[in-house]
């Protein structure tokens, strides 16, 4: 199969994130890469902020709560729950397939000053590019319903929207870097 037939044939697939859309913050990034005859896009999350409980296995986790926009003091109360419940902040992600090798290290070469986490995640069957972010925060914060953050929740929410805003104004950049991408 040609990569221009794999591109089309990928892109008219349903989406089967865990969250079940495509993240609205991506599109303006996702159209750029798809409209270059040599990327196509796989996934993609322009950044989030969530609770979790369970294993770090990506099927093993559970989401208790959610947020890829600013935050409120609103969004630290969750109902009390056994375990431990954690709180992570993890920056934008996204996974572009190449139509080669020399294609993809254009990619990375454009992208590297603003995302140095990226890199080529796999060369088997697919040529797939990894740009992610490198900002991350991640905690305990409940343990069988109690809260074992113990610092000051304000300077906690600046830091998280913080981190969040860091990424957006990234995330503008890297539309205007893959666009000049040939």
């Amino acid at each position: 199969m040609t990569f221009a037939n794999e591109k089309k044939t990928f892109l008219a697939k349903s989406d089967k994130s865990k969250k079940g859309s495509i993240d609205i913050r991506m599109l303006p990034i996702i159209k750029v890469v798809n409209s270059h005859s040599g990327y196509y896009t796989t996934s993609s999350c322009s950044g989030r902020v969530y609770f979790w409980q369970g294993s770090e296995k990506k099927n093993e986790m559970e989401w208790v709560k959610v947020s890829h926009e600013l935050i409120d003091v609103s969004f630290l109360e969750i109902p009390a729950r056994r375990g431990v419940v954690w709180l992570r902040f993890e920056s934008s992600i996204i996974h572009i397939a190449c139509d080669s090798l020399q294609s993809a290290n254009g990619l990375l070469d454009a992208v590297k000053s603003l995302y140095k986490k990226s890199s080529i995640l796999t060369a088997r069957k697919k040529i797939i590019v990894e740009i992610r972010g490198g900002e991350i925060l991640e905690m305990p914060f409940y343990r069988d319903g109690e809260l074992q953050f113990s610092g000051d929740r304000k300077w906690l929410l600046d830091l998280i929207n913080h981190k969040l805003e860091k990424n957006l104004e990234r995330l503008e950049k890297l539309k205007s870097v893959i666009e000049r991408v040939k």
